[in-house]
């Protein structure tokens, strides 16, 4: 079971953020005491793609990062990754915001051709 501040970091949001999502009922969460807890099928739910098929849930578990994100780590402009997110690069809508799972980004970007240093969004 993930914490409120794991969830929070997962989708590159605030926890009291997330806390309130739970309040409103847009995210699935059991409160044991003062505390939530959430599981993964839960949160995965809040991302707006497919559900994760057994062998790639691992990846879908690392934090997702936002535009900026890459455009620093891979030193583009946000443009560039804008561009990219028009030509097909699979994103994670999470309550409005964009976002990505770095291994997506990974796969998407060798697909064309994009040599990337390893491990680039650590």
């Amino acid at each position: 079971m993930l914490s409120v501040e794991d969830v929070a970091s997962h989708f590159g949001l605030r926890p009291d953020t997330i806390r309130r999502k739970i309040r409103n009922g847009d995210i699935n969460a059991i409160r044991i005491g003062r505390v939530y807890r959430l599981a993964w099928p839960d949160v995965w739910a809040c991302e707006d793609g497919a559900m994760p098929k057994r062998a790639r849930i691992p990846r879908y578990q690392d934090d997702l990062i936002g535009k900026k994100a890459i455009a620093e780590a891979l030193q583009v402009s946000v443009r560039t990754v804008e561009r990219w997110i028009e030509d097909g690069l699979p994103t994670r809508n999470v309550f409005g915001a964009v976002r990505c799972n770095p291994h997506d980004v990974t796969d998407w970007l060798k697909l064309r051709g994009v040599d990337l240093p390893q491990g680039w969004w650590a």
